[in-house]
């Protein structure tokens, strides 16, 4: 595992509140997409105060299983916060509402101290011909330091544009998984006011995941469930199956979880891979691979 690393911050911003920001994000509705080649990134750097320790216990209860003191996706929350701090930059060409998580890396690279606060560095790539290209997906970036060392890397892509009308017209034509190997580490059943539920614990409000007449605004017939909801609920299942500690997680949303439903959680432990699928392990929602904490590795938390 990589060592931490020192880097220096002059100009780092105070992290906003979620609530003004969502309500600034309302406006985007009217950007029209008209992205300015010459743009390749925007960049930011933020401080956020030392974890809430009552919200972390919250979280933790929600997504019961966890052995980390702090899991990884935790910080997603603040990496989320961060993205959206960063998209409300005028120039930051797209609409907020409708975007939708299809890729995230998570990683810790040093011991976090709970009493101290995080800069965060934070960065938007753009795709080359963002402008031309019907299917946009930018890169998002988000490393958080304590004292000006590297502790854990947050790296997502978002889609812009969000749902399709046939997503569900796709799921049913998908056919049986290929699951030798694969181990069985748990089973969810996911309720229809789940998106809620998690919206309240991680301040996401994304339409998408919050009422049947608001995601079908974007494209989707039912609300979705949060991709790191699915993600977070995984973590807990490895973490409760080799009671270890999550070091890195890779994961890619293969498709959207459409609300209620039944998932499986699966995983292959001689690769170091992960599944979630649904109940009949016909298709999956996301795939990718993890790692735990070994000797030779610094424990996160």
């Amino acid at each position: 595992m990589a060592q931490g690393y020192q880097v220096k911050h002059s100009h780092a911003k105070t992290l906003p509140d979620l609530p003004g920001m969502l309500f600034r994000a309302l406006s985007t509705v009217a950007r029209k997409g008209q992205v300015n080649d010459e743009l390749k990134a925007l960049n930011s750097q933020y401080t956020a105060p030392a974890i809430d320790t009552e919200h972390l216990t919250a979280y933790k209860k929600q997504l019961a299983g966890f052995i980390s003191n702090v899991p990884l996706t935790y910080y997603y929350l603040l990496a989320q916060r961060a993205h959206l701090a960063l998209m409300l930059d005028d120039r930051f060409p797209w609409p907020i509402l409708g975007m939708v998580h299809v890729a995230n890396r998570m990683e810790y690279f040093a011991k976090v101290d709970l009493n101290l606060p995080f800069t965060l560095d934070v960065q938007i790539e753009f795709p080359a011909r963002a402008a031309t290209r019907k299917r946009v997906r930018p890169m998002y970036f988000v490393d958080f330091y304590q004292n000006d060392t590297l502790v854990v890397r947050c790296n997502s892509a978002y889609q812009v544009g969000g749902g399709s009308k046939s997503v569900e017209r796709r799921n049913q034509q998908a056919t049986k998984l290929e699951l030798s190997g694969w181990l069985e580490s748990a089973a969810w059943s996911l309720p229809s006011d789940l998106g809620r539920s998690y919206a309240k614990l991680s301040g996401d409000y994304n339409p998408i995941h919050l009422h049947r007449w608001l995601s079908r605004w974007f494209g989707f017939a039912r609300p979705i469930i949060h991709g790191m909801y699915s993600v977070a609920r995984a973590q807990a299942s490895l973490e409760t199956t080799f009671q270890q500690e999550i070091q890195m997680l890779d994961v890619g949303f293969r498709r959207p979880v459409v609300l209620p439903t039944e998932l499986k959680c699966l995983y292959q432990p001689e690769e170091g891979r992960v599944m979630v699928a649904d109940a009949r392990c016909k298709r999956s929602f996301l795939e990718g691979t993890f790692a735990t904490f070994t000797n030779e590795t610094t424990k996160g938390n």
